[in-house]
């Protein structure tokens, strides 16, 4: 498939006309807007980036390293201090820091180890995973927009190129129109009837017009589909006219249960009321006075002697009343009724578009059908009006009004038929294929 894309854009590099070129299926048109969709290509990259955010926020527990070199004219001349510093889970601190330098000409060598834990107003587990499960769902989410921009890129390709083979088909029957307006043309001059020949010289600019507007319409429909998969609109683009007319049976019922278990903008509404109960759950901590609690531990390697200490400090932090963390606490907490009320918007309109969806794939499969008779039946009557007219029994008038009703209900069975085709590719998507 990749070497017939390869093959297909060097022939746009010589000229070949959309008349030359391969007619496309809708599978093809899929797999090339799958490639080269610009709107595709820019939710890949959201995506990455936030792939990367994923990164950014892990580095939180790496570890941080620093090594200082200094020269001093008096006192110390030279020192050399190196830190190690590492945060862990639960916000607990850890700190290992060694010096060297010179002190009177004789080398002393000291070092300390830290260690500091909020206790109290802060400090969770959950809080210091915060960031990085923020990341996460934020990634998640947004894979979950891409999968759904996949299938949205599907369906609009679905709609463009039914677009273009309704026209295609349309302009076919409309030259048929034309040329059969011609013939009834030279039919009424053979015969001589003033009446017939003024019917006829009518019908035949409004057919030319008729052809005029769907060759428009077909320019239109095959730029708005060139658009959406990525090919240049200065290149020709020859698109298969098969239409296959196929009805599908669904069950309403299972697909609206898997929609609403796998729909991605219902996944996306859970995992935002996932996050915002965490931030909520983080918040509600912070609206204690903060306590701290800092063990240090410190040796001292001198030219005389070694010497050891070992420090305890309990900081207590209580701003005063505290009123921006017990503010932030009640917006996460309205935060978290927000989202579970987009979380049911999110299903109720799921659901009311596949259960709308669902009664129109009824209505137009049954509008199908009623075509089709239609179409049966308005051509038993245009040969009988032909019969007529020929014999001489009526005029042009309702042989012409006959022939134009069967031409516009075979455009119409046409345009039914592709409908029906457009629906059931939106009934899929809506339920998540």
């Amino acid at each position: 498939m990749l070497r017939y894309f390869i093959c297909w854009c060097c022939f746009f590099l010589v000229g070949l006309s959309a008349q030359e070129l391969e007619p496309l299926e809708l599978s093809e048109l899929q797999a090339f807007a799958y490639q080269y969709s610009p709107q595709l290509s820019r939710q890949r990259l959201t995506y990455s980036n936030l792939v990367e955010s994923v990164t950014i926020a892990e580095t939180k527990f790496d570890p941080s390293f620093q090594v200082q070199r200094s020269w001093q004219e008096t006192n110390d001349p030279e020192r050399t201090t190196g830190t190690i510093s590492q945060t862990l889970p639960a916000d607990l601190g850890l700190r290992f820091t060694a010096r060297n330098q010179l002190q009177g000409g004789e080398e002393v060598t000291d070092f300390s180890v830290n260690l500091s834990k909020t206790i109290l107003g802060g400090g969770t587990f959950l809080e210091s995973r915060l960031p990085l499960e923020r990341a996460w769902i934020n990634k998640a989410q947004e894979a979950n927009r891409l999968s759904l921009e996949v299938r949205q890129l599907r369906l609009t390709v679905t709609r463009r190129y039914y677009a273009v083979v309704r026209n295609l088909l349309t302009l076919k029957l409309r030259v048929l129109q034309l040329e059969n307006a011609r013939r009834n043309l030279e039919v009424a001059i053979a015969k001589e009837d003033p009446l017939d020949i003024a019917t006829a010289e009518l019908r035949v600019p409004e057919s030319e017009l008729d052809v005029n507007t769907v060759e428009r319409l077909i320019r239109s429909s095959t730029l708005d589909l060139q658009e959406t998969i990525g090919l240049p609109v200065t290149q020709p683009l020859n698109v298969s006219t098969n239409l296959v007319y196929q009805v599908r049976p669904f069950s309403k019922e299972q697909d609206l249960l898997n929609a609403l278990e796998n729909h991605e903008t219902i996944l996306n509404a859970r995992l935002q009321l996932e996050l915002n109960q965490m931030e909520a759950k983080v918040a509600k901590t912070k609206n204690w006075p903060e306590l701290r609690v800092e063990a240090t531990y410190s040796e001292e390697d001198g030219p005389d002697e070694t010497t050891s200490d070992t420090r305890a400090d309990l900081v207590l932090q209580w701003d005063w009343l505290d009123r921006t963390d017990r503010a932030q606490s009640r917006q996460q907490l309205n935060n978290v009724e927000r989202s579970k009320f987009s979380l049911f918007e999110a299903e109720q309109t799921v659901t009311k578009n596949i259960e709308n969806t669902a009664a129109q794939l009824v209505e137009s499969e049954l509008a199908v059908k009623l075509r089709r008779e239609r179409v049966k039946v308005l051509e038993r009557q245009l040969i009988l009006y032909q019969d007529r007219w020929e014999n001489g029994e009526i005029n042009i008038l309702e042989y012409v009004r006959s022939q134009n009703d069967f031409e516009n209900a075979k455009v119409q069975l046409v345009t039914q038929q592709a409908r029906y085709m457009e629906l059931r590719a939106e009934y899929d998507f809506l339920i998540g294929k």
